[in-house]
């Protein structure tokens, strides 16, 4: 079964449909017979079929279908799979079976997609796409070798190395967008350009880099990093609460109801940590011992487990927002009682989900922040905006937790820290109106890092877009043909 592994995967990246089963030619020759007979019915169109040492069930099952089978022969401990592939391929007259490399089940799986592709345009559509891509990465990898000394193209990994295709996107980037929708009214933030219509909100997340309340820059891929983890997570935490998704047309945009947002983000923490003015750490090492209604204990260190996670909501601001207890919200009626506690218990369920998940990948989800609107439609309470990224969500390392805190060190993270630090070690960015520009190598490391925390969050390898023209071009075609 591991061997199917990557064909399965292939499948799973083209959208083709599929099932997985074990079958054996000599221990279920019965199993084998009918499963083999009866695959055309049940709507089956092409059947892969690995074997090793013997390899017979490629072709048994060959014998009993009019169905084109393919074969991939698998390595055994003896002759290192010749014994495999040479059974497969020395068929009888009339009984064909198409055989791919030993081990090879992507391939498997590729000519599974090109058998079906004949008569289907649009899977013939995403060949096309995933032949282009095959292509363009190699370029890729020619124009960043010929730009670097062989030593550093080689220490950096090869062919299994991303800076190639990060740095080939530094002259494509989405910086900003202006796209031509009459009816839908558009707002700027910080790293989303937000498109509000009658119905429908259109949210385009860019590849800038903000950072000392102000943008700093930009990251390759950045934006589809983002909204991809995001749709990632709202279809993970459906059932927990729904969300606004309609549809993401591009790897850059979402496309969401339109909801009224409550005027409060719902920061949800699991660690006594932070480092601005508002954090839960700074009010902590500052003598507070009550921190947005809650209250805590002496003696705890910075990066310290809570004894239980909290929701500590802050109210919006362009500026800074500033933290309020749930009482407070109430109170000052920036919620109803009943609003703000429905909201509260869903940022805890979610964050509790997220905590689980993340442990699943190696990740501690050590704080993060939920915004919630009521759909303009049908007056329900819906997830909106993001959910655990790397940018609204801090995350460390699992496996070294313990030991760094007992070694009185700060946990292994993803951060852009060393960013800002590039910044601050040569200017005041709060102050200064121009910023030194830094080295592109600067931004090509964090995208690299952005990307890692995708394929760490998602299980799933990054989709790398190679098209090299302005990707709004793309975006705006997409979003006319909404």
């Amino acid at each position: 079964l591991p061997h199917m592994e990557a064909c399965a995967k292939m499948l799973d990246s083209f959208g083709v449909p599929y099932e997985l089963t074990v079958v054996s030619a000599h221990r279920t020759p019965g199993r084998m017979y009918e499963y083999a007979q009866a695959a055309a019915s049940r709507g089956l169109k092409v059947i892969i079929a690995a074997a090793g040492g013997a390899a017979h069930l490629p072709g048994m099952v060959a014998a009993l279908t009019p169905l084109p089978v393919i074969g991939v022969p698998i390595k055994t401990s003896t002759l290192n799979g010749q014994d495999s592939l040479l059974s497969i391929v020395q068929m009888p007259r009339g009984v064909p079976v198409a055989t791919v490399a030993i081990g090879n089940s992507t391939n498997g799986a590729l000519l599974a997609v090109r058998m079906l592709a004949a008569h289907d345009p649009s899977l013939m559509v995403k060949l096309e796409d995933y032949h282009a891509q095959a292509t363009n990465q190699v370029y890729a990898k020619a124009n960043y070798l010929e730009d670097v000394k062989y030593e550093q193209y080689l220490s950096e990994g090869g062919v299994t190395n991303y800076r190639p295709y990060i740095v080939d996107r530094l002259n494509y980037m989405i910086l900003d967008t202006s796209f031509d929708l009459p009816i839908y009214k558009k707002y700027v933030g910080k790293v989303r350009d937000c498109y509000f219509g009658d119905k429908k909100t259109i949210l385009v997340a860019t590849d800038r880099l903000s950072g000392f309340d102000r943008n700093l820059g930009h990251v390759p891929y950045k934006g589809a990093v983002l909204n991809l983890i995001s749709q990632w997570w709202f279809d993970k935490t459906k059932s927990i609460i729904p969300n606004h998704v309609i549809d993401v047309p591009h790897d850059n945009v979402c496309v969401g109801k339109k909801c009224k947002p409550f005027a409060i983000e719902f920061v949800v923490r699991g660690y006594l940590t932070g480092s601005t003015s508002t954090s839960i750490w700074t009010a902590y090492s500052n003598g507070k011992r009550q921190y947005c209604g809650h209250n805590l204990v002496e003696g705890m260190v910075k990066n310290q487990k809570l004894a239980e996670i909290i929701c500590t909501p802050t109210t919006k601001s362009d500026v800074h927002d500033v933290p309020i207890s749930g009482a407070e919200i109430v109170s000052q009626n920036i919620m109803s009682k009943e609003d703000w506690k429905y909201c509260e218990q869903k940022a805890l369920e979610l964050f509790r989900f997220g905590q689980e998940e993340s442990l699943k990948r190696g990740l501690l989800l050590v704080d993060t922040k939920y915004e919630f609107g009521r759909d303009e439609e049908t007056g329900e309470i819906l997830l909106i905006d993001e959910i655990h990224t790397p940018d609204s969500s801090r995350y460390w390392m699992a496996k070294t937790y313990d030991q760094r805190m007992a070694e009185h060190k700060v946990p292994d993270h993803f951060d852009k820290e060393f960013v800002r630090l590039w910044f601050k070690e040569r200017c005041d960015p709060y102050k200064e109106a121009a910023l030194p520009i830094p080295p592109s190598s600067l931004f090509v490391e964090l995208s690299r890092r952005y990307i890692q925390m995708y394929e760490t969050i998602t299980g799933e390898s990054f989709r790398f877009t190679f098209t090299r023209k302005n990707p709004n071009q793309e975006i705006r075609a997409v979003l006319h043909s909404l």
